[in-house]
Formats: structure tokens, C-alpha cells, sequence
């Protein structure tokens, strides 16, 4: 029997679109190694952990959704890091060489959190050719930190050294350990679901019921921005915001799905098979 990976690996080839458009910050400050967090204290690696029992993790199905109150406003998109314009990438300089991503991991988080984190890590692993491995030498690497501005992350590989992703406490649950598959996605090169170009034929955006210091996190990107990569439009998404994300009145939804408004959108539990063939086209068919 194949295995899932090379089941995903294999239909993703037929999906295959060149990709020279998936965003990377542009214009970065020369001050940004200042910018990074100075207190990271590096734990453990996740090596242990790695080996653990994960049965219980993302089963309790709870919906919670993404902790927007404990956000930095400042952040583009609601959890990016991000400076000057989205360009059209013309290289894949901003994809992790090989398919892999070194990190560290601080040494602040709870035996429980670290399990959390190794599963997001796990699932990579299990149905993607991206591996998360810990720092060796490599100059470029991520750095997982509780930094006090929720849950955020870079896009793709920025080519400065040590890249934060934030993981504070509101982000790191074994009942909705998809908030760490989504960041780490993020860290991988992609944007939200709900930002792509063609999204409004599948989405309706109640701008008068998003908070106004908020809206810019709902501008739509374009075709020169970034590329679908010829894959239909995934409304469960761990990259896709929920129903009420931003909301001024929170029992009505800011995002509404066109044409049932009864679809949910986002997972903050797991991958879709649609999360996994991005993923897959964007690093398993051309690894290098």
C-alpha cells in the first residue's frame, strides 16, 4: 500500500504550476536582527518529543477561535510580519533549500506545549516532504518563542538568519493544535486562503462588521502578487480565517461563504488534503 505522503506527492505533479509568486517580505530594515526578539533563551529540541503519543491531540474538536485579542494590531494580515510591498517573487529564494526548516525552540514552553508543537512538527513530516530539524550551523532558521504578540510568523524564508515565529500561550493547545500547523505554514511561504485573488467568488467580506483598525487584514491580494497554484478554493483551510475573525458584532460573521453561508471555514485542528497538495506542489516536486 502507498503511503500517504507519496499518494499526495504523486496527485500533486499533476497539479504543478510554476511558482514565482508566493510573497516574501521585500525592502527589509537593516536594523532587523535588533528587531528580533533579544530575550529567546533556546530549550531542548524537540527531539524527545518527536517520539511521543500524539492520540490525543486535536480530538476534543473544540472550536475556538484564533486568539485576535492577544494579536499585535500592527501585524499585516492579522499574523504576519511583514515590511513594504507584496512583490511577485521572480527566484524561489524564499523557499527553505531541500525542504527542510532548522529551528530552535526557547525553553519557556510547558512539557504539555512542547508535545503540541512536536505534533504540528509531526504532521509535516507524516504527509509532507518538509522536515522541521533542529539547528545545527545553518544561518537561516526559525526561532519559536513566546514574544507577547500572540501567534505570527514570516513568510517563507527571509534570508536574514534568525526568523521568529511567535507561539505565545493562547496559541498552543492540544485541543486546537492547528494554530501551530498554521503558523508554521506561514513559515513555510504561504499567505491566507481568504486573501487570494479570486477569492470573491467564494467569499463575501462584511467590511461594515470589521473592527476599521482591522480592515486592511482583509485586502485581497493579486494575480501578480501571488499564485493559487491552480488549486481550487479550500474553505476549510488551516489558513483560512474563521467566520467571525475581527468582528465588531461577534454574532455576526465578517466573512460569509458564497453560495451556502452555512459552510465553516478555517480548521484549527488539522490539515486539509488541500493544505497538504499546496504544500507538496510548492516543495515535493522540485526539492532543491
Amino acid at each position: 500500500m502507498r503511503s500517504p505522503l507519496s499518494m499526495i506527492v504523486a496527485f500533486s505533479r499533476l497539479w504543478f504550476v510554476s511558482v514565482t509568486a508566493t510573497p516574501v517580505p521585500q525592502n527589509l530594515d537593516n536594523d532587523f536582527q535588533i528587531q528580533s526578539s533579544t530575550n529567546f533563551i533556546t530549550g531542548m529540541q524537540l527531539t524527545e518529543e518527536m517520539k511521543g503519543n500524539f492520540s490525543e491531540i486535536g480530538k476534543a474538536l473544540i472550536i475556538q477561535s484564533f486568539p485576535w485579542d492577544k494579536q499585535d494590531p500592527t501585524l499585516y494580515e492579522g499574523d504576519i510580519k511583514h515590511f513594504g510591498d507584496k512583490n511577485a517573487i521572480l527566484s524561489n529564494s524564499y523557499r527553505w533549500p531541500n525542504a527542510k526548516i532548522p529551528y530552535e525552540i526557547s525553553n519557556a514552553y510547558t512539557p504539555d506545549q512542547r508535545t503540541v508543537i512536536a505534533f504540528a512538527m509531526n504532521e509535516y513530516h507524516k504527509y509532507t516532504c518538509i522536515q522541521l530539524v533542529p539547528r545545527t550551523s545553518e544561518t537561516n532558521y526559525i526561532r519559536i518563542l513566546k514574544s507577547g504578540t500572540g501567534c505570527n510568523s514570516w513568510i517563507g524564508m527571509i534570508n536574514r538568519g534568525a526568523q521568529d515565529l511567535s507561539l505565545d500561550d493562547g496559541c498552543v493547545s492540544r485541543d486546537y493544535p492547528g494554530i501551530v500547523l498554521h503558523e508554521l505554514m506561514h513559515a513555510a511561504g504561504f499567505f491566507h486562503e481568504h486573501t487570494r485573488p479570486d477569492r470573491d467568488s467564494f467569499v463575501r467580506i462584511d467590511f461594515n462588521n470589521i473592527i476599521l483598525k482591522y480592515q486592511f487584514n482583509f485586502n485581497k491580494t493579486t494575480a501578480s502578487e501571488v499564485t493559487t497554484l491552480g488549486l481550487p478554493y479550500d474553505y476549510d483551510s488551516v489558513l483560512h480565517y474563521g467566520k467571525n475573525a475581527f468582528a465588531i458584532d461577534t454574532t455576526r460573521p465578517t466573512i460569509i461563504p458564497i453560495p451556502n453561508e452555512n459552510i465553516n471555514l478555517g480548521s484549527n485542528v488539522k490539515f486539509t488534503w488541500l493544505d497538504l497538495l499546496k504544500l507538496n506542489t510548492l516543495y515535493c516536486t522540485q526539492i532543491g
